[in-house]
């Protein structure tokens, strides 16, 4: 076998195609899941729906023969049109919190000390920082790196014992942007992209930077550099226009109305908008000063902090604040936050950035374009409403970071001898049930990239073993060795069930597959079943993320008004989580989750201790 690496896209034509589960196995999976969160009637009524759904030659056959046959029709996936409209762009609620990601970085290495020091004099509120600009600079010189590892396919292509996985994902990162359309949007933009430029956005003004030479060359970080100030010195003295990117943060069908009627109101609208769709990525300068404690930085990458200077379209958008720390910000649809989080954690793990070996030290480059907006009475009116909507989201998501420095991989592997990701769930699902006295549905990310343009399945985490585990945590009946014997075994379950999941043999994207061939008028007393709903109401949506050092938080919001959105990191002695739940529910809080949940983490570990060494003794006499 050879030695030498595949090209980035490769190895594409080899994955297979993402399969489609048989009937029954993916029905059986889907009682056991729902089990746990149904009373015995219940559950009887709801195998009674099952049952009828799996006669044969009855509605679910038939279902299934269709999705087959809709399988043939597809060119990467059966699932994959159908994902994108479903899962994001028919979904109308704003994409700020409700549908991008963020993730923070870690301080840059040469960060001026003061700029960090609460009261310094160098802290200073509506300034752009010279600092800043540098660093701003360097992590856009550093996303070009990555963008020409992708464009020359010399990004090494993502491997894991499963084998190689679809790099597909890395071609919807670089200029590409989610535009507005009633009902359902569309991505504008295509791999390889071919711009010059970026937006970059100073005080809700948009300028167009070029970061590239005439012929696409790359130019030294200096320059970007002095293309980034000169933007800055505009937009301080030059008339503001109008904060169009406020727009970005609503109601996808109130913005699409609103981007119509700017396109229809003048050319000059339609040609900011082409500016801003066709740049590669977008850089919002902060110039607010915000108090060193990180989770301002989390909720400003997230949301800015009261939606201003922001294009939430853009599937990449970095945040450099005046005191240089930074994040990035971005759209969920065209690809999941695992991929950007592996090219921004190579970015940050980078810095103090170095000109690239290819640069032309004698470019020229146009000066940044100011993007010019042309309104009348109705845009400023929608303005004011935006406003009003984006301050309700941002007063009602309730942020915060846990950061957890007792134990972490290193102790779970050795001492709990159990999967630490099946660890983490467990403490999630023990966290919750101490909190809210029940149990409930759990989302967890599965990846499906083994498959030709896979993306993800829902690991269904919570199990009828999991269930008898947080109900026996506090019980002091209940001896420790017994406690961790559940972990195990729930830890076990979990396992399973996600290797599955990974294998595209889930319950929830096969369910939804037959659910899109009914046809008008047909149903079936399965999904009809309030069962089938209540086992997938996520009040626990969560998401873990690769050991990334250089990340100090990374999350999403809340995917149901009730629930908690997480996403988290284990390192091998520390936990990290973003976490986010709604003010306005009176049962969740995302203060009262975190709090809770290191004493959970404390008292897991105290079991294993307790229950682990109690086995041993057992098992020697």
């Amino acid at each position: 076998m050879s030695g030498k690496q595949p090209k980035t896209f490769e190895l594409q034509s080899t994955l297979p195609r993402l399969p489609i589960p048989p009937l029954k196995d993916t029905v059986e999976r889907y009682l056991e899941t729902a089990r746990p969160l149904l009373s015995p009637e219940e559950f009887a009524r709801t195998k009674a729906a099952a049952t009828t759904f799996l006669q044969p030659g009855g509605i679910g056959e038939q279902l299934q023969h269709r999705l087959i046959d809709h399988d043939k029709g597809e060119k990467n996936s059966w699932l994959e049109r159908w994902w994108l409209q479903l899962a994001y762009h028919s979904w109308r609620e704003g994409l700020m919190i409700n549908s991008n990601w963020y993730m923070i970085a870690r301080d840059h290495p040469n960060t001026p000390s003061d700029l960090l020091t609460e009261n310094s004099p160098a802290r200073k509120d509506a300034a752009i920082t010279d600092f800043q600009l540098h660093r701003a600079a360097g992590l856009a010189s550093l996303l070009l790196d990555y963008k020409d590892r992708i464009d020359t396919e010399t990004l090494p292509v993502d491997m894991t014992r499963a084998g190689p996985q679809d790099m597909n994902q890395y071609r919807d990162m670089f200029g590409i942007t989610r535009v507005p359309k009633p009902d359902c949007d569309i991505i504008v933009g295509k791999h390889p992209i071919k711009s010059k430029h970026i937006v970059v956005l100073i005080r809700d003004q948009v300028y167009t930077v070029d970061v590239l030479d005439d012929r696409g060359s790359r130019v030294p970080i200096q320059t970007i550099e002095a293309q980034l100030k000169a933007a800055v010195d505009d937009a301080i003295k030059s008339p503001p226009q109008p904060a169009i990117g406020l727009f970005t943060a609503i109601h996808r069908d109130k913005w699409a109305d609103m981007h119509k009627y700017l396109e229809d109101l003048s050319p000059v609208n339609q040609a900011s908008f082409r500016a801003i769709e066709s740049s590669i990525f977008a850089i919002s300068l902060d110039d607010r000063l915000l108090p060193t404690d990180l989770e301002y930085l989390a909720k400003n990458t997230f949301h800015g902090m009261n939606g201003h200077n922001r294009w939430f379209d853009k599937a990449l958008s970095l945040v450099v604040m005046n005191d240089g720390r930074s994040g990035m910000n971005g759209e969920h649809s065209p690809c999941d936050a695992l991929v950007p989080a592996v090219m921004f954690d190579w970015v940050v793990g980078q810095e103090p950035a170095k000109d690239p070996a290819t640069v032309n030290r004698n470019a020229k480059l146009l000066p940044p374009k100011k993007l010019v907006w042309k309104v009348d009475e109705k845009v400023r009116e929608g303005l004011k409403e935006a406003q009003e909507l984006v301050d309700a989201s941002i007063k009602d998501s309730d942020v915060k970071l846990f950061n957890f420095p007792v134990y972490g991989s290193d102790f779970i592997k050795k001492t709990a001898k159990v999967s630490p990701d099946a660890f983490m769930q467990m403490a999630l699902q023990l966290n919750y049930y101490r909190l809210h006295g029940k149990c409930a549905a759990v989302y967890e990310t599965a990846s499906t990239r083994q498959f030709l343009h896979g993306r993800t399945e829902t690991c269904r985490s919570l199990s009828n073993d999991s269930k008898a585990f947080v109900q026996a945590f506090d019980n002091p009946q209940v001896p420790h060795t017994q406690k961790y014997d559940l972990l195990k075994t729930a830890c076990s379950s979990h396992v399973k069930y996600i290797a599955v999941a990974s294998q595209g043999r889930g319950v929830d994207r096969h369910l939804l597959g037959l659910r899109m061939c009914l046809k008008p008028g047909e149903s079936a007393d399965l999904f009809k079943d309030p069962a089938y709903a209540r086992s997938c109401n996520w009040q626990l949506s969560t998401s873990g993320l690769f050991p990334g050092e250089r990340l100090l938080g990374t999350g999403f919001g809340a995917v149901v008004p009730d629930g908690y959105g997480m996403n988290y990191i284990i390192l091998a002695n520390r936990i990290k989580m973003g976490v986010e739940s709604k003010a306005s529910c009176k049962e969740t809080s995302s203060r009262k989750f975190v709090d809770s949940l290191g004493q959970v983490l404390k008292d897991m570990k105290d079991m294993c201790e307790a229950g682990g060494s109690e086995g041993g003794v057992k098992a020697k006499l």
